[in-house]
């Protein structure tokens, strides 16, 4: 069978709609109709959005209990883009929200050529903000766009239309901005608040040596196997790690035998050789 094609189809339907006009209220649910269904839309994204969010949350905590600092940055890094994502959702979502509740409202008690001005300006700003996210409903909210504005030009007045288009821009300005704030506001109750990266304590450690050669034994004439004194540096460096890091010129020349100067000395030649590090 043959289709015209979808350009065709909407060419005829609106040429159709000039020989036999649909009503104002019909044409009007109908665009509540596709307002609605767009919204449910953005709600399942939203919870598609915070879905994804708790699984990266999640690697995120466990990264960082595994001390996996690269890892945990990532899946963070993957956790913020993701909220971008949903603060656009969800602040659309309830834009739109609004929008269908003053539809509903205009059309039972109001005037709705006299007030669907703010109204396409909230679908036409909304339908930017979610263009990079969901062009699918962008697209949609283009086409609804359009019906409402065929509508307002039906008895649009020329003489005030430059401050009627000034009043619909501050308005629908107004509802995005108070969409945003009450979506980030939901934000902080639907996300948990992202762990913070554990800070880098710089560790004072000797640096690693080449495996020290072993010290030959002399024999004495009593045939008595004895181990020559370990020079003095090392005998320091024994001394500062069997007290966990810390010397005591005092205690050390005390318990070494030697005097503070030389084992000053020692440390010096210790600290020259890359073996220990002093503040």
């Amino acid at each position: 069978m043959y289709e015209r094609p979808r350009g065709f189809r909407g060419l005829f339907r609106s040429l159709e709609e000039k020989v036999h006009p649909i009503p104002l209220k019909e044409r009007v649910d109908q665009a509540l109709y596709r307002l609605a269904t767009q919204k449910e839309k953005l709600e399942h994204m939203s919870s598609r959005l915070q879905q994804r969010d708790k699984e990266m949350f999640q690697r995120c905590i466990g990264a960082q209990l595994s001390k996996d600092s690269a890892h945990a940055a990532l899946y963070a890094n993957e956790c913020a883009e993701i909220r971008k994502m949903a603060h656009i959702t969800l602040s659309s979502e309830l834009a739109l929200e609004r929008v269908v509740l003053r539809l509903q409202t205009i059309e039972e008690f109001g005037d709705i050529m006299a007030q669907i001005a703010p109204v396409i300006g909230v679908v036409r700003e909304t339908r930017g903000r979610i263009a990079g996210v969901i062009p699918e409903v962008a697209t949609e909210l283009g086409e609804v766009n359009n019906m409402l504005s065929d509508m307002e030009l039906e008895t649009g007045e020329i003489p005030d239309q430059a401050a009627d288009v000034q009043t619909s821009s501050d308005e629908a300005k107004k509802v995005l901005e108070e969409s945003s704030a009450i979506a980030s506001q939901q934000m902080k109750e639907r996300f948990p608040e992202l762990p913070s990266p554990e800070p880098r304590q710089a560790i004072a450690v000797p640096r690693p040596q080449a495996p020290e050669p072993r010290i030959p034994i002399a024999v004495t004439s009593g045939g008595v196997e004895e181990e020559p004194e370990l020079p003095l540096e090392e005998r320091v460096l024994d001394y500062i790690k069997s007290h966990n890091g810390e010397l005591s010129l005092n205690s050390a020349s005390e318990e070494l035998a030697v005097p503070a100067d030389d084992i000053r000395g020692s440390l010096q030649k210790l600290k020259d050789d890359g073996k220990i590090v002093m503040d």
